[in-house]
């Protein structure tokens, strides 16, 4: 989804607030999330155009929510596996394997 210049400052600024208050630095964030470094710096400062699968990652990460014209519905999926995740690669991969295979059972 394409963001509007005042979407990419709001979730910049509250992602870059999280970070701060998290104490995480970039390659922190990197470890946890499996993106490279440098690309994590550039979604924190605001070097975005579109709400990519990396940009949803860190947010998920931070605890940002990503309220940018996502629906309501979307925003309440995210929370929901926000509260079962444990934070680390592992356990992410686990969950988006179950959210495959609830996918594949409905066709």
């Amino acid at each position: 989804m394409k963001l509007k210049p005042e979407q990419i400052a709001k979730l910049s600024a509250d992602m870059e607030a999280q970070r701060s208050r998290l104490g995480l630095t970039y390659a922190e964030i990197a470890r946890k999330s499996d993106i490279d470094p440098g690309q994590v710096s550039r979604i924190c400062r605001g070097e975005i155009k579109r709400l990519s699968a990396n940009v949803m990652q860190i947010c998920t990460i931070l605890s940002v929510r990503m309220d940018v014209g996502v629906s309501s519905s979307a925003n309440r999926l995210n929370e929901a596996i926000l509260a079962i995740w444990d934070g680390t690669p592992e356990d992410a991969e686990r969950l988006a394997n179950l959210l495959a295979a609830v996918q594949q059972v409905r066709g």
